[in-house]
């Protein structure tokens, strides 16, 4: 037997859904005056079922994607500065593909020192042009002197 209310199954002879708590009619047994006054009222409260939620996902993400925690980044910044050792882990983590945001941290790691090397060749260009040596800098500020007068 079905609810006519909400469709769940329902035991024979129940008179109310558990699930909906409607009211279930007989058709079978024919309600007269006589068994209304007979029979006791019976007040049911309906029974408030919960919809199924789906379980709680997991952090389901892969290996590959994860992200890296701040601690990473700074134990990276560390590992890349040691000269020859840190130098061969930015080549590897540059073209390894286990963890994309690893790997997209030593690339901008590799933009980071072509910058710095760019500018170190500019200043070093534009040192040779104006004809500066770091000797003749120290001399200079050593004494008091312009480099005109050091000239003479």
């Amino acid at each position: 037997m079905n609810c006519t209310n909400c469709g769940s199954e329902i035991k024979e002879g129940a008179k109310f859904c558990t699930v909906c708590g409607a009211v279930i009619a007989e058709a079978e047994t024919p309600v007269t005056e006589a068994s209304v006054d007979e029979a006791p009222v019976v007040v049911a409260e309906p029974v408030y079922q919960a919809p199924n939620k789906p379980a709680k996902q997991e952090n389901k993400i892969p290996e590959k994607y994860s992200p890296l925690s701040p601690w990473a980044y700074f134990g990276l910044q560390i590992l890349f500065a040691v000269p020859i050792v840190g130098f061969v882990f930015l080549i590897v983590f540059s073209i390894n593909k286990s963890n994309i945001n690893r790997r997209n941290f030593a690339r901008s790691y590799w933009c980071k020192l072509i910058i710095a090397a760019g500018v170190f060749i500019i200043a070093l260009i534009i040192a040779l042009i104006l004809g500066v040596s770091a000797g003749g800098l120290f001399r200079m500020s050593e004494f008091g002197s312009t480099g005109a007068e050091m000239m003479m």
